[in-house]
């Protein structure tokens, strides 16, 4: 026998003495032979009376098949017997009785109760914990980088799922792991050999070879709680099942959300608190939502869902959010009317033209100390907002404006390109009002705001006024005159 499948042996029989249940030997017996007679019942009965047979196979499929029900259906066989419906077997009844390796008890009784256990990646009691769908065990190697897949995982991760959570045991145990191999791939391969020391014939090691290859190799089947989508294709259509990944979920859980993760964000949290350096990248995720699997019992799923906590975290799919280009406004005469986005003002602007529409109706002045006071705060968080745009111009290369084709107008290139080294240009800037001309645009801006698509509001001259004080005042408060160092041109 190769290393290998000693090493094989040895893990399987570590496996099934560390669950111990060896108190349990005598029950699993009882087990074994009512599941082998049951279905010898099932198999082998007949006769003539064709109605009472019916009604005896009815009472033998009602009937559980538990180590508490053996005696039942040890009468159920005894019947069988006495109206010479089946031949006796008396040597296989005596040869399970006599079964006196626990090991090979256990694997015996795990082939008989396995059905619909199987290891998996993508696990149909992830869509639904009721769902009785087949899941998939994806064996593909092919991966693309453009897809985020199960295959393209570097390690792989192998959940295990079965009808309910008293199946973990056999699922686990199908998923003993030696050397990078699983123990379900030896068996898919027929290497009978790792149970070799566990079976009591060359006849029972073939028939659990046999056993588990049709459990692993079950025909896929359907569930209506897989949420299926019907997907066109020219005049037909592909029936489409969603099956989450429980192994993209796994590696995504483990490297970010269990316990190792979270202990090291602790960390990171601890550290930022107390201004101490830590030499590690601190990752935050933004934006986690958490799916809930299952509502108690989590590993009735699988395996995995049960460490984590029944609990799927999304990450968010939402588009990169878009970053504006901060381009210099040659092409336009004037930079108000496209420099500043809508979005940005809309609020703004809302409150003050509610405000002058209802004022309006009231026939109220602006020289109204009260209506003053609050035409002047509506006004400043548009100065506000309007210089925060400009700012950003100006804090583009200086010069931008020295282009030959540029449009704009030289009152709003000496505002927006306050710093371009070129002395016949800072000069006229110094000995021109320009300050003036760019806060009557403002309020001309402004005012167009305020008329709005239904020209219900109609600025006066005293609401004109006002804007162009606010501008004012705020460009002499934010742009003082900046002093151009010829030689370097640095600004101060």
């Amino acid at each position: 026998m190769s290393e290998n499948m000693q090493e094989w042996q040895k893990t399987i029989k570590e496996y099934i003495d560390g669950l111990n249940e060896h108190d349990k030997q005598s029950d699993y017996i009882d087990e074994l032979l009512s599941t082998f007679i049951s279905k010898k019942l099932l198999c082998d009965v007949s006769g003539d009376d064709e109605k009472a047979i019916n009604k005896f196979l009815a009472n033998i499929k009602k009937t559980p098949v538990t180590a508490k029900n053996k005696d039942k259906i040890m009468c159920f066989y005894q019947e069988a017997l006495d109206k010479g419906w089946m031949q006796p077997i008396p040597e296989t009844i005596e040869k399970i009785s006599r079964k006196s390796n626990f090991c090979n008890i256990w694997i015996s009784r795990s082939i008989e109760i396995s059905e619909g256990v199987l290891p998996a990646t993508h696990c149909a009691k992830l869509t639904h914990s009721s769902s009785s769908g087949s899941s998939i065990l994806d064996k593909s190697s092919n991966s693309r980088t453009d897809y985020i897949s199960s295959s393209g995982l570097q390690e792989k991760i192998i959940d295990g799922t079965y009808p309910n959570a008293t199946l973990s045991k056999q699922v686990k145990f199908l998923m003993l792991e030696l050397d990078g191999s699983y123990l379900f791939e030896e068996i898919q391969k027929g290497n009978s050999t790792i149970f070799t020391d566990f079976a009591q014939d060359k006849a029972e090691l073939d028939y659990w070879i046999k056993s588990y290859q049709t459990i692993l190799n079950e025909k896929p089947k359907t569930d209506i709680l897989l949420k299926q989508l019907f997907f066109p294709v020219a005049k037909n259509y592909h029936l489409l099942t969603v099956l989450q990944s429980s192994s993209l979920a796994q590696r995504l859980y483990v490297q970010c959300f269990d316990k190792e993760a979270r202990k090291k964000q602790e960390q990171f949290t601890k550290a930022k608190k107390s201004h101490k350096f830590i030499p590690e990248t601190q990752k935050s995720l933004i934006g986690v939502s958490k799916l809930l699997i299952t509502q108690s019992q989590h590993q009735n799923a699988t395996v995995y869902n049960g460490k984590r906590g029944g609990i799927q975290r999304l990450f968010s799919t939402q588009p990169p959010a878009w970053t504006t280009q901060t381009k210099p406004p040659i092409n336009q005469k004037s930079w108000f009317y496209r420099g500043i986005p809508n979005s940005a003002v809309q609020t703004d602007i809302g409150y003050l033209r509610d405000f002058l529409l209802r004022n309006e109706k009231l026939s109220l002045s602006t020289r109204n100390p009260q209506k003053r006071k609050w035409l002047i705060k509506l006004g400043q968080g548009l100065t506000d907002v309007v210089l925060f745009y400009a700012q950003r111009i100006q804090m583009l290369p200086a010069g931008w404006t020295s282009t030959d084709d540029i449009q704009l107008k030289l009152s709003q290139q000496y505002f927006l390109d306050p710093y371009r080294n070129d002395e016949v240009f800072q000069a006229a800037r110094k000995s021109t009002n320009w300050q003036l001309d760019v806060s009557k645009d403002f309020a001309k801006w402004v005012n167009s705001k305020l008329i709005g698509k239904d020209k219900l509001f109609t600025p006066q001259t005293e609401h004109s006024k006002l804007w162009v004080l606010l501008m004012s005042n705020a460009q002499r408060e934010l742009n003082p005159m900046p002093e151009i160092i010829k030689d370097t041109g640095e600004r101060t």
